[in-house]
């Protein structure tokens, strides 16, 4: 089912994280791999350049505009390189990228023809983030066509994934993903219901999609905020990884109320795998 993964990497220890994650996975998966890296095209604009030229007291930007493009593909290569030499110490299959664009919108169009996408935690600037999820992270999960995981930890570990299931139409495709991936690599799914109402007919939902599926599965109902209790549970239980659906409200609303996917990254202690 997974046998083509994308992980993007801008050469930070967080980026370098994600490689070395997704090197263990496609080897666990018998997979190959893609490393991109995008040079943002921000960076290039006049502005941009003018600013620093500016900031440096020196000549007009026109100048070092070729240069600061040279500068930046050669981190993007030294990056691709990590990964492809990790791949070719394992003997996985390695193509790597080199793109310049708009850096979530070339992560999603090279991610159409492969099975996930994985991202480390936070970019380049994460030491400023507190631990926040980045722009481009968001941006990638609610455009991607493929689900993708962040991850702080270098490789896959538990043998069972906690699932956060609320009924959305994204929490289903999760659960379908979630069932073909217990069931194939003979994993156990842990079913988190967060709520008071509902939290019955959920069950039932969930378990009437199963009942085609051998796997081994259990169920828990928490009441109270779903971000806080996912984590929870996935601390208590030591969630090798969480499964669930990406921003299933809207924008207004998660601005009101807070988002369950946003605060499950941030805190999460385990890579979240994300679907949408």
């Amino acid at each position: 089912m997974i046998k083509r993964i994308m992980v993007t990497t801008d050469g930070s220890s967080a980026a370098e994280i994600g490689v070395r994650y997704a090197v263990a996975l496609a080897e666990e998966q018998g997979a190959s791999l893609l490393a991109l890296h995008v040079v943002d095209i921000k960076l290039l604009e006049g502005p941009v350049l003018r600013d620093l030229a500016s900031s440096l007291g020196t000549a007009p930007y026109v100048n070092y505009q070729g240069s600061i493009s040279m500068l930046l593909e050669e981190r993007g290569k030294t990056a691709l390189a990590y990964a492809d030499n990790l791949c070719e110490k394992k003997g996985i299959p390695c193509e790597t990228s080199l793109q310049t664009g708009i850096v979530p919108r070339m992560i999603c169009e090279k991610s159409e023809l492969v099975d996930m996408i994985i991202m480390g935690r936070a970019g380049e600037h994460n030491q400023f983030l507190d631990g926040l999820i980045g722009s481009t992270t968001e941006a990638v999960v609610r455009r991607a066509s493929v689900p993708v995981l962040i991850t702080g930890h270098d490789e896959p570990s538990a043998q069972h994934f906690l699932l956060a299931y609320d009924g959305s139409s994204h929490a289903k495709k999760a659960l379908r993903f979630g069932a073909d991936l217990a069931e194939k690599h003979d994993k156990e799914m842990h079913v988190l219901i967060v709520g008071d109402a509902s939290s019955d007919y959920l069950q039932q939902e969930v378990q009437e999609y199963l009942q085609s599926h051998t796997i081994n599965v259990s169920f828990e109902r928490k009441t109270g905020e779903p971000g806080v209790e996912i984590v929870a549970v996935a601390k208590d239980s030591l969630t090798g990884i969480i499964l669930m659906g990406a921003y299933g409200h809207s924008k207004l609303r998660e601005l009101v109320l807070g988002s369950t996917t946003s605060y499950t990254i941030n805190h999460a202690p385990c890579p979240v795998l994300l679907v949408r």
